[in-house]
């Protein structure tokens, strides 16, 4: 008696195929198709809503098909800060978590007591601003996220952060900063990005978490600047008028300079020869020629007061 035995072929799930959107145009094509239908969805977060953003969801649909998650996924945990794309902190674990790699992401916290702890920073008005360091005390708290390493069975620990840490990088007395409202949250956060980066980065396709952006990016001065009043407005508005005379340009100050140099004509020169007093050679006197100044008016000129032929019997009494 034959007994033939039947080979049954038991399905195995595939491994997830990373497809990117942009290595061919039908992959491009289809990726364009799908994200027609994901940019007319209201469930999306307004960067990735209308027919304008598709280019932001043909990005994200690429990430999502790299790292084999749902697309939505993505868009929902993908914050765009001042152009740099990071991820929310709750995904970071979510994703470590998932990825197979390791064990669930723990945490180890200690806590230290109160500290005093010195931080640096800038203070003064722009264009005379100067470094000055701070003194606090905090109540400071050490955080380590750790997990178990399937593949060998080692436990690996990440980077130690700490309330102290938080302040000498500056990231705690922030403006609107969560250090303050929500310690513990902030440093299991802040743990798990480092455990993540140090470990598995190509989970998180290199990419920080949200937080750290927000606390590392330079803050900007928005501060209004105080109104003008209208006279002060004329004044900048319209240009000064430079004195009359002044040269413009340096080409033009140079000529009036070498101008300023030459020698000046003199003046006209009036010639005259002075006339010589009759006076007395041995004793020096002047000699008075013309006692009844006939001479000076002249035989016949005509006198002042007008011609008086009564003029020797005038009498004053």
């Amino acid at each position: 008696m034959t007994t033939t035995s039947t080979a049954v072929a038991v399905a195995s799930p595939q491994a997830h195929r990373s497809v990117s959107v942009f290595s061919s145009e039908a992959d491009f094509a289809s990726g364009q198709r799908l994200c027609k239908a994901l940019t007319s969805s209201n469930l999306v977060p307004a960067n990735y809503q209308g027919e304008a953003n598709m280019g932001n969801a043909l990005i994200a649909l690429d990430m999502a098909n790299r790292m084999g998650i749902p697309p939505i996924m993505v868009m929902q945990n993908l914050n765009v800060i001042e152009g740099r794309p990071s991820w929310a902190s709750q995904f970071v674990i979510g994703a470590l978590n998932s990825c197979g790699l390791f064990s669930p992401i723990r945490f180890r916290k200690v806590k230290l007591g109160e500290q005093e702890v010195s931080y640096e920073r800038w203070t003064g008005p722009k264009g005379n601003r100067s470094k000055e360091t701070v003194k606090a005390k905090v109540i400071n708290i050490e955080c380590t996220a750790y997990a178990v390493e399937k593949a060998t069975g080692e436990t690996l620990e990440g980077p130690t952060v700490s309330i102290a840490m938080a302040v000498a990088e500056g990231w705690y007395f922030r403006p609107g900063s969560k250090w303050v409202t929500m310690p513990d949250l902030m440093l299991m956060y802040r743990a798990a990005a480092f455990f993540g980066r140090l470990y598995a980065p190509h989970i998180l396709n290199g990419m920080p978490s949200a937080d750290e952006v927000s606390d590392l990016m330079d803050l900007r001065d928005i501060t209004p600047a105080p109104a003008e009043t209208p006279s002060a407005v004329a004044e900048t508005a319209a240009p000064k008028a430079k004195p009359a005379g002044r040269p413009r340009g340096v080409h033009a100050a140079m000529a009036a300079a070498k101008e300023a140099d030459k020698p000046k004509p003199a003046g006209k020169v009036i010639e005259a020869e002075a006339e010589e007093i009759p006076h007395d050679e041995e004793t020096g006197e002047i000699l008075d020629n013309d006692p009844d100044g006939d001479a000076e008016r002249g035989a016949g000129a005509d006198d002042v007061f007008g011609v008086d032929e009564d003029d020797d019997a005038y009498e004053p009494g």
